[in-house]
């Protein structure tokens, strides 16, 4: 490939998602990062560097910045192509209610941390199997981003079809449904292992920010059963993960909540100047709730109900004979 391709290939297909997705400044900054290190990583395999890509033995001697640096970077264009899709789809829902500087904060948290996990996991790997190549085998990629977004919507619309050709399918099933296509795609071997443990990175940092840490106006972190550990799983083994999980996940919930600083309002001084604040992700879900209390009824209303003015056959005939 020219280098002339390597730079117009990318650029031209950006102006054509562009014309055709209105994107939000934040998703075209972030658009313009993957096309960036698109290209400068063609650029470094010339010279067969992986400077950006993720190599724990690099981050371990002072290349900290692959944490980040790797999850905006992909060896196909394709990829580039999906993560901007993603990122174009999911913004309509999360940047409206989360905010703009809330959503980059999600993106770049949920990047580093994914990352960060996997330097965990392939370190121990290492001393557990001495395999070099967990250390020293570079590889990034942003599905782990992608899989993490798919957990924000999951708090916001969980109930939400997105297809609607399959209307059994909702968005609380997409974050199992990336982690099984991540793991099928290992066994087929049309990926390696470090595409299965990054989308699980993703996940796990995702749900990790938005449980405990992600700051709301009713106080940090979601801690509804909508965003719950056993929530990700299928509904016929959730009251097993329940049974399991249950006891740590009320530990560590109830040790977050402790140090929240709650909002109280005294009763007995209640006509002095309080300010009380509206969740907006309980106030997104409640009005999808009342939009579907809403479409239901409407379809109630299209029902030929019996009318109260009519009489039984019954009563009709008795009058007759009298």
């Amino acid at each position: 490939m020219s280098q002339s391709n390597v730079f117009m290939q990318p650029i031209a297909s950006l102006q054509q998602i562009q014309s055709k997705i209105r994107i939000s400044p934040s998703v075209a900054a972030v658009s313009g990062i993957y096309i960036l290190f698109y290209i400068i990583t063609e650029l470094l395999h010339a010279h067969k560097s992986h400077a950006l890509e993720f190599t724990p033995a690099d981050v371990f001697t002072g290349s900290v910045w692959q944490l980040i640096t790797a999850g905006f970077t992909e060896n196909y264009f394709i990829c580039v192509l999906l993560n901007v899709a993603v990122l174009a789809v999911s913004n309509r829902f999360l940047e409206p209610v989360w905010g703009t500087l809330e959503y980059v904060k999600f993106i770049l948290v949920v990047n580093a941390a994914t990352y960060s996990l996997n330097l965990v996991i392939y370190f121990v790997g290492y001393v557990a199997l001495r395999e070099e190549s967990f250390l020293y085998a570079p590889f990034c990629g942003g599905h782990g981003l992608s899989a993490g977004i798919l957990v924000g919507l999951k708090q916001l619309i969980p109930d939400h079809v997105m297809l609607r050709a399959v209307p059994a399918v909702r968005v609380r099933h997409l974050p199992l449904c990336s982690f099984i296509a991540a793991l099928f795609l290992m066994l087929m071997r049309v990926s390696g292992l470090r595409y299965l443990t990054v989308t699980i990175g993703g996940l796990a940092s995702a749900w990790i920010y938005l449980r405990y840490f992600q700051i709301r106006d009713t106080g940090r972190g979601d801690f509804s059963d909508a965003l719950s550990l056993a929530s990700f799983f299928p509904e016929s083994a959730q009251p097993h993960v329940l049974k399991y999980s249950s006891a740590v996940s009320s530990v560590v919930d109830g040790i977050i909540q402790k140090r929240q600083a709650a909002k109280t309002v005294d009763i007995n001084t209640f006509s002095t100047n309080v300010n009380i604040s509206t969740d907006p992700v309980s106030e997104r879900r409640r009005q999808l709730a009342l939009q579907a209390l809403n479409e239901r009824l409407q379809k109630s209303d299209d029902v030929d109900w019996p009318s109260s003015d009519s009489e039984p056959e019954a009563t009709k005939t008795s009058d007759n004979i009298v």
